[in-house]
């Protein structure tokens, strides 16, 4: 298994460069074709706004919206050659969900950003909405931090559910890479058996040397002890399920995907 194509969502937010930098590394870990996806979202003008608009004004900013995005294919374009991978930049019209949506339906991975609350975006839910609607494994990078190459040492945020079952499965090329891999549950359910122990084996059947940790920590959100575990273990990526936006399916993982996409300290792998 492997990645071959890779979509980064390219936008006017404040780091966009940063999404550009983790995918560019890993395009070139996989030998992977690279594919920025910049949407151009133009205002909405109401009817009886635009009779009293000059038609100059309006045409004047569709403009600058596209000169912004060629802006950013010139930047993309030259990254990619300065790094040697294979890419490819493309300029779309309409939702921004929908649009990259539709081209990770063609790809192996989708990666975005994590939102930054100082820094609001108007894609700050893409994300989410990519998890739930694409069906393809994302990798959210976050607004902070100064990550090195993503997923030497990785993390598996583990409960035996279908979706972390799929993010496991997602995520095989690079625990394949990996130099660790930290299979880490929080309340594990059986006390009398190994949590974790199970996805190891299966792991190793693939090559991937695993290791089985546990907390007990009752008094702990989920998400925090998952974010302390990756500080405590320097962790450069973490791989989990993700429940996205319904409570009631949060519940199983005590809110912890929410959580962990709003304070993440490294990049994270999720799969729905």
């Amino acid at each position: 298994m492997t990645f071959k194509d890779i979509v980064v969502h390219q936008g006017e937010d404040a780091h966009n460069d940063r999404r550009l930098v983790a995918s560019l590394d890993l395009a070139k870990q996989f030998n992977a074709r690279l594919t920025g996806v910049y949407v151009l979202t133009y205002p909405v003008v109401p009817g009886f706004v635009q009779t009293e608009l000059p038609s100059e004004i309006i045409e004047q900013r569709y403009f600058e919206i596209r000169t912004d995005g060629e802006s950013r294919r010139a930047e993309f374009d030259s990254a990619a050659a300065r790094e040697g991978v294979t890419a490819e930049f493309r300029l779309m019209e309409g939702d921004t969900a929908d649009a990259v949506t539709m081209c990770g339906r063609y790809s192996d991975l989708l990666v975005v950003g994590q939102p930054d609350p100082d820094k609001p975006a108007t894609t700050d839910s893409l994300a989410e909405e990519l998890l739930m609607a694409s069906g393809r494994p994302i990798l959210v990078v976050p607004y902070t931090g100064n990550q090195g190459q993503i997923g030497r040492r990785v993390m598996v945020a583990w409960r035996a559910t279908r979706e972390a079952t799929r993010a496991v499965h997602d995520a095989m090329p690079m625990l394949e890479k990996a130099e660790e891999v930290v299979v880490y549950s929080v309340n594990p359910e059986d006390s009398d058996h190994i949590a974790g122990a199970d996805i190891c084996t299966h792991l190793a059947r693939h090559g991937v040397n695993a290791t089985p940790r546990h907390v007990v920590a009752s008094d702990m959100g989920v998400g925090d002890s998952i974010l302390s575990a990756v500080a405590d273990n320097s962790i450069d990526l973490l791989v989990m399920g993700g429940y996205g936006h319904s409570r009631l399916r949060e519940l199983a993982f005590g809110g912890a995907t929410r959580e962990i996409l709003h304070s993440m300290t490294c990049p994270v792998m999720m799969s729905h």
